[in-house]
């Protein structure tokens, strides 16, 4: 099958001729400089020197900017006025504003701040799309909360639900030809951010598929509250789900380098990775080396040195994305549309016994990478130290003991590692893991406790909650937890804990009945131990202890008026979300909401530091620039 169409580019028109064959698209064209970039732009893009064409994916992605190129508008449903519609329930006006957005677009993202009601929005939607099987896809937590406010709303759809573990496993097993629904919803969609993760690649399959069947009559919504959490680079895979061929770039390293400047650097071992230089955020940057104009390499005095080069003005990439997301993505700020107060910040500084410094040092020297280092100096800044041990010897997880795997092995253009799914080839070798040996060593990990003066600290936060009777605390190690909860007992607190392995508690609620029953099915202990931390008539004392990543999304803990930070990671996303669980609707304003870090070692600052730099850079490309340069000048930590 042979098309042609013609590109407008440069105000000229390019006949291009798209042959299919097979699942490609052989591309020709006579030679036109600005044909040849767009090629490059299009998903599974390769030229082939030797016959002279290029190809490319025969997919939707490329279908639509075939038809951009052409002259058609396939932007055109986003730019239309949105559908109107009578809701069932009383909304605030964001909240109407989102349903109407994904009632005209049906493919979109919603990244609307924690605490702003999208599951609301999102009830309305599901109830005036005329569609009645509807997926609905979350992290367990986020599901916990889902399923309150679908009680809480009396949804009349109820959608089927999956983690979004369960979810992959579906689309592996399903069965080819079976009809697909036409409806799904991805909460906390920012878990899809990496698009070589197999849940991604699920999540793009299954909305592809959805689009291929039901064609515009189907809906395919993300919502979430930190959408690019790690960087703005995050964004590509969120997009490409939602509407691929919305973003020009058809390639994660295109995107990449649009956004950032890059230089590739020989790894520990033997490959290359591209490291960055810096983020492309503000247009005082110089697009060679991303440094400022007064820098000395663009001294003229300097004119005979190697690194001399003139000042080339950069473009504020990362603020300038947010207008290129528009229509396909929804931003909503909480502070634009409730009239909560301000959260309040504190940060506890403790000093560090002779003990503990004494071990930090020993830690600096006896490890190997700043990674290690870096990672030994968290543990002693929470009061404890793991130590491994080896027991014995035990099947190799990665292989089974088969001793080899079929592992991916990249076959492309040295320097494009993360480019394309297709130079990436099924290869058996040793395993990696095992290195061929089919045993590894079976380790008991155990965590040391030592004293530390964090915990003097959160016996003080205790105290000062004694008769609220609800606070919550983050830590961020398995370690920390458990000190966390060694702590609550000795002071007679009860615990709520929600950490990787689960949800756990020291109080019963098997026989308990709901003030406000749902039916047996829903009631699940998460459930009912969420009720009652958030129930004010219940005079326990009771502290929820979480990792801000397994406990710090969907959950509503507007209870406690206080959220203690013992200690942190480097997870922006886990920040960003657990941080908004006692900061939403429903909290006691006159108490506030107040965030309290507490910082020991110097690890602790560089870690929030760090997690700072990381919500700045999203906050340029949701739009709130004010806010980012606001914090650049004031140098006022606000997470």
């Amino acid at each position: 099958m042979i098309e042609v169409y013609k590109f407008k580019l440069d105000g000229v028109l390019i006949p291009v001729k798209f042959t299919k064959t097979d699942s490609q698209l052989k591309v020709q064209f006579p030679y036109h400089a600005a044909t040849v970039e767009e090629i490059k732009t299009f998903e599974g893009a390769r030229w082939h020197p030797e016959t002279k064409y290029w190809t490319v994916a025969d997919s939707l992605r490329n279908k639509f900017r075939i038809a951009y190129l052409c002259g058609q508008n396939p932007y055109e449903k986003y730019d239309r006025e949105w559908v109107n519609f009578q809701t069932n329930r009383s909304l605030y006006k964001h909240q109407k504003l989102l349903t109407r957005h994904g009632l005209t677009v049906h493919c979109c993202i919603w990244a609307a701040e924690m605490g702003t009601g999208k599951t609301l929005a999102a009830i309305e939607l599901m109830e005036h799309s005329g569609i009645d099987h509807w997926w609905w896809v979350a992290p367990k937590s986020a599901l916990v909360a889902a399923k309150l406010e679908f009680h809480k709303w009396q949804s009349k759809i109820k959608p089927e639900i999956f983690t979004y573990e369960g979810f992959k496993k579906t689309v592996v097993n399903w069965e080819k030809g079976k009809n697909c629904p036409k409806a799904i919803i991805f909460d906390e969609s920012s878990r899809l951010k990496t698009w070589t993760a197999e849940r991604t690649q699920a999540a793009s399959y299954f909305a592809n598929a959805i689009r291929n069947e039901h064609g515009d009559g189907g809906f395919v919504i993300e919502m979430s509250g930190s959408p690019a959490p790690k960087s703005p680079v995050d964004w590509w895979s969120i997009c490409e789900i939602a509407c691929p061929g919305f973003i020009r770039e058809g390639r994660l390293d295109k995107f990449r380098n649009r956004l950032a400047l890059f230089q590739m650097e020989e790894s520990i071992t033997g490959g290359k990775y591209p490291r960055l230089i810096t983020w492309y955020d503000d247009e005082r940057k110089c697009a060679k080396c991303g440094r400022y104009q007064d820098y000395d390499d663009h001294n003229a005095k300097y004119m005979t040195s190697g690194y001399y080069h003139e000042f080339i003005p950069s473009r504020n990439e990362v603020a300038y994305l947010y207008e290129r997301m528009k229509g396909l993505v929804q931003v909503v700020f909480k502070k634009d549309c409730t009239d909560l107060p301000d959260k309040i910040y504190r940060k506890i500084q403790v000093q560090p016994t002779r003990e503990i410094l004494n071990a930090a040092k020993i830690a600096e020297g006896s490890e190997d990478s700043a990674i290690k280092v870096l990672t030994r100096l968290r543990e002693l800044s929470d009061g404890f130290q793991y130590i491994e041990n080896e027991v014995g010897k035990t099947v190799c997880p990665a292989c089974n003991g088969a001793r080899y795997r079929i592992e991916k092995v990249y076959k492309g253009p040295e320097g494009e590692e993360e480019s394309s799914l297709e130079y990436w080839k099924d290869e058996e070798r040793a395993c990696s893991h095992c290195k061929g040996i089919g045993l590894v060593a079976q380790i008991e990990r155990i965590a040391v406790q030592i004293p530390c003066p964090k915990e003097e600290a959160t016996i003080d936060i205790l105290d000062e909650h004694d008769e609220i009777g609800r606070l919550v605390i983050y830590g961020g190690f398995t370690g920390s937890i458990d000190r966390l909860i060694s702590i609550a007992k000795k002071h007679h607190w009860n615990y709520i804990r929600v950490d990787g392995r689960g949800w756990d508690s020291d109080i019963d609620v098997t026989s308990l009945k709901l003030k406000d029953p749902i039916t047996s099915k829903e009631a699940n202990d998460d459930l009912k131990l969420t009720y009652i931390f958030q129930d004010k008539t219940d005079d326990r004392k009771i502290v929820f202890i979480g990792q801000p990543g397994a406990a710090g999304m969907g959950l509503t803990l507007t209870a406690s008026p206080t959220i203690l930070y013992y200690s942190n990671d480097f997870n922006a996303e886990s920040r960003i979300q657990s941080e908004d669980r006692i900061h939403r609707p429903g909290m006691d304003v006159n108490r506030g909401a107040t965030i309290i870090d507490i910082v020991h070692l110097p690890s602790d600052e560089l870690v929030l530091e760090n997690l700072q730099k990381k919500r700045d850079l999203q906050s340029m490309t949701l739009g709130d620039m004010k806010m980012a340069l606001d914090r650049a000048k004031q140098k006022v930590r606000i997470f």
